[in-house]
C-alpha cells in the first residue's frame, strides 16, 4: 500500500518560492513587503490543490493518504503572516512603522518672528503656553521671537513647523498688543512624532509695560534696562538676570523660595490660606540701583536672582 503524505510538496514548493522571493528582492531592490503580499495567497492554493490531488487518486490506487502536520502548520504559519501583513497594511500601521524606523531626530531653528510694536502700543500682554522661555527687553521697537526645537521626522515628511503662526499668535487690541504661544503641533501614530524641547527668545521693546501668565512654566527674564514696570504671575521656577547697571526694583508676592546674592532679598513670611496649609510663601523686595522700575512677581514657585558671570 502506498503512502501519500500531504503537506510534504506544500511545503517544498513553498520553500522554494519564499527563497525566490528573498533572492529578487535583494537582487532588484524591490520592496519585500509588497511581494509578499501579493505572493501568500498561492500558498493556500498550492497546498489545496495537493489535497484535492492526493485525494482524487487515492480512488484509483490502493493508498493511504497521511497528513504531514507539521509541513501544513509551516504553509499556515506563512499565509497567517500574509493576512496579518494585509491587515496591518490596511490599517495604515504597517506604513507607520516603516516611516518610523527611517525617521529621524533633528534640532532645526524655529520660525522666526519680527514686528514692529506699532504706534500707540503701550504695553504687551503674553501668555507663555507650556514651553520655557526667555524674555528679553530690547533697545529697538520690534517684537521679535527666535530659538530652536526638536521634533521626529519622518521619511517624506515636512517640518511640523513652517511659519511663525503655527506656533505664535499676536493680535493687538487698543494700545495692547497680546502674545500668546501655542501648543506645538504633533501627529498621531504608533511612534510619537512631533515637536520637543522647545528653546525659544522673546524679546520686547523696553520702553513697553509687560504683563505675563507663566502658566506654571520655568522663566527666564533679562530685563537689562527696563523704561516701563513689567509683572509676572503663575510661573514655575523664574530666573531673573540683572546687570550690574540695571535700574529695578524685584516685588516678590506669595513666593515659596527666593534665592540671589546674599543679603540682596528682604524677607517677611507669610502663612497663606487652607489650600496652601503647611506652605510657608513669602514676601520680598530686591533693589539693584534706584529701583524706578518695578518687576512684580506672585504666586511663582520660586524666584532667583542672578548676574551674568
Amino acid at each position: 500500500m502506498r503512502t501519500w503524505r500531504v503537506g510534504t510538496i506544500s511545503m517544498g514548493i513553498s520553500l522554494v518560492g519564499l527563497g525566490l522571493v528573498l533572492l529578487v528582492s535583494q537582487i532588484s531592490d524591490m520592496n519585500l513587503t509588497m511581494i509578499l503580499l501579493s505572493w501568500w495567497p498561492l500558498l493556500f492554493m498550492i497546498l489545496g490543490t495537493e489535497i484535492l490531488f492526493y485525494i482524487y487518486f487515492s480512488r484509483k490506487e490502493s493508498s493511504f493518504v497521511k497528513y504531514d502536520i507539521l509541513s501544513i502548520l509551516f504553509v499556515g504559519l506563512l499565509g497567517t503572516t500574509g493576512i496579518v501583513l494585509i491587515l496591518l497594511t490596511s490599517s495604515g500601521l504597517l506604513d507607520q512603522v516603516r516611516a518610523a524606523v527611517n525617521s529621524e531626530e533633528k534640532t532645526v531653528n524655529l520660525p522666526g518672528f519680527n514686528q514692529k510694536a506699532g504706534k500707540g502700543i503701550q504695553r504687551v500682554v503674553l501668555d507663555t503656553g507650556s514651553y520655557p522661555l526667555t524674555i528679553e527687553s530690547g533697545k529697538d521697537e520690534e517684537v521679535s521671537v527666535f530659538g530652536t526645537y526638536g521634533e521626529r521626522v519622518m521619511e517624506d515628511d515636512d517640518s511640523l513647523l513652517n511659519n511663525a503662526e503655527d506656533y505664535l499668535l499676536v493680535e493687538r487690541n487698543g494700545d495692547t498688543l497680546y502674545i500668546s504661544f501655542k501648543d506645538l503641533p504633533s501627529q498621531n501614530g504608533l511612534l510619537d512624532s512631533g515637536t520637543r524641547n522647545l528653546k525659544a527668545t522673546l524679546i520686547i521693546p523696553a520702553e513697553l509695560a509687560v504683563e505675563i501668565d507663566g502658566q506654571s512654566t520655568d522663566l527666564v527674564l533679562k530685563p537689562r534696562k527696563l523704561l516701563n514696570d513689567w509683572s509676572v504671575k503663575d510661573s514655575g521656577n523664574l530666573s531673573v538676570v540683572l546687570q550690574d547697571n540695571s535700574d529695578i526694583k524685584i516685588d516678590a508676592r506669595g513666593v515659596e523660595e527666593l534665592e540671589g546674592p546674599e543679603s540682596g532679598w528682604k524677607m517677611t513670611e507669610v502663612k497663606k490660606g487652607t489650600s496652601d496649609e503647611g506652605i510657608v510663601k513669602k514676601n520680598g523686595i530686591f533693589n539693584n540701583g534706584d529701583g524706578k522700575h518695578t518687576l512684580t512677581v506672585t504666586d511663582t514657585f520660586n524666584v532667583n536672582v542672578q548676574y551674568p558671570d
